[in-house]
């Protein structure tokens, strides 16, 4: 039996429904991708022409390999503001990265120390001082950003543009509980609520957001 946590939806969540293209949610993946040594057949091509100027600038030891660890597991939620238009600009998420509050930034570190038992010296420097050092993450970001994705972005963009079409049309000739089923294996539409496979905490309304996926 797998265990299921369930996001209820009103009336008006359905209504706020939207879809959005996030240079910030590219980063993680992508990075963890790098960092792990393994790689799908078909990303192989791009991770054996970025993982070296990955290494040769330093990122495998920076800042993001502390926030991103390459066994996976949580991120954390300041490193993917929810965006506010349908496709904001890299340089308009990193703003929003540099501008979290430093209570969101102490929250999400608490959570994280609680996934890895700890945090490195460094992490523990941005706990005590969100404001002062969420420059230097917004700088690697935009290394990273600029080394691994920026090369390939409109190829990605293609890719992700398409599939929110393909998510449009399923929308409007299914109806929106079809859409939601529809969007992972380990999601289901139960006519109140997006059940989830395998989470082992509740999702609630706080945490759930605005809308975008």
């Amino acid at each position: 039996m797998v265990a299921l946590a369930g996001l209820a939806f009103s009336t008006s969540d359905l209504a706020q429904v939207r879809f959005a293209v996030s240079p910030m949610w590219e980063v993680a993946p992508s990075f963890r991708l790098l960092t792990s040594g393994a790689t799908h057949p078909v990303h192989r091509p791009w991770a054996d022409q970025v993982r070296p100027r990955l290494v040769a600038a330093g990122l495998d030891r920076g800042w993001l390999r502390e926030l991103m660890p390459p066994t996976g597991g949580y991120v954390p939620d300041f490193l993917n503001p929810a965006p506010a238009i349908p496709a904001p600009t890299p340089a308009a998420e990193r703003e929003a990265v540099r501008a979290a509050p430093a209570d969101r930034v102490r929250h999400d570190l608490d959570h994280l120390a609680r996934h890895q038992g700890t945090l490195g010296p460094r992490l523990r420097a941005l706990h005590s001082d969100p404001q002062g050092l969420l420059a230097k993450i917004t700088e690697e970001v935009e290394t990273y950003w600029e080394l691994a994705l920026a090369p390939y972005w409109a190829r990605i963009r293609a890719i992700l543009d398409a599939d929110i079409l393909y998510r449009a049309r399923l929308a409007a000739e299914h109806g929106s509980g079809h859409l939601l089923n529809d969007l992972h294996t380990s999601l289901s539409w139960d006519g109140n609520a997006l059940r989830m496979a395998h989470r082992k905490q509740p999702l609630t309304r706080t945490t759930a957001g605005a809308g975008y996926c």
